[in-house]
């Protein structure tokens, strides 16, 4: 693959965030669209996936965490020291519409209660969490412009895009 179609590898992350209303029910409160950083080990773990190479791996878990370093195609990990919050995504949270990947984590109101500024995926390739702590590769890292300032009366959907 060219370095031109891999500068054409392209991610969106899509953040929606619920809060609980005194009646039960719960009122939109973010819901946001923005583009994602592909960084260089995301490039190399998603290519050799592709490539059926032992040493990738699939799509392992979104991260949230409160650092506002700007993302940089040489991270590895999101920044955060303390609040940093990474969840698996499930098989079915993955899914494929040409020519986009959507993948998609539901953070509840007990979970990653702290500002969010910086999101991320991984791959699953860490033990024994899919975390870059634990070995995954960072595939895309980036800072939200407007962070959500998350606590257990929210709820928030994080779905992450790649499209090639």
């Amino acid at each position: 693959m060219t370095e031109e179609r891999l500068k054409a590898m392209k991610g969106k992350v899509h953040i929606r965030a619920w809060q609980k209303q005194s009646d039960g029910s719960e009122k939109l409160i973010k819901d946001t669209t923005f583009d994602n950083l592909v960084v260089n080990v995301g490039k190399d773990s998603i290519l050799r996936t592709l490539g059926d190479l032992t040493c990738g791996g699939t799509a392992g878990a979104i991260g949230i965490g409160d650092s506002t370093q700007a993302a940089a195609l040489g991270d590895t990990d999101m920044v955060a020291a303390s609040n940093k919050y990474w969840k698996p995504i499930l098989a079915a949270d993955k899914t494929y519409v040409r020519p986009t990947l959507f993948l998609t984590t539901d953070f509840g109101f007990s979970q990653a209660n702290f500002t969010w500024n910086e999101l991320g995926v991984c791959d699953d390739q860490g033990s024994p969490t899919s975390s870059p702590a634990d070995g995954s590769g960072l595939w895309a890292r980036q800072i939200d412009a407007s962070p959500l300032v998350k606590d257990v009366s929210k709820r928030a959907i994080v779905e992450w895009q790649l499209t090639l």
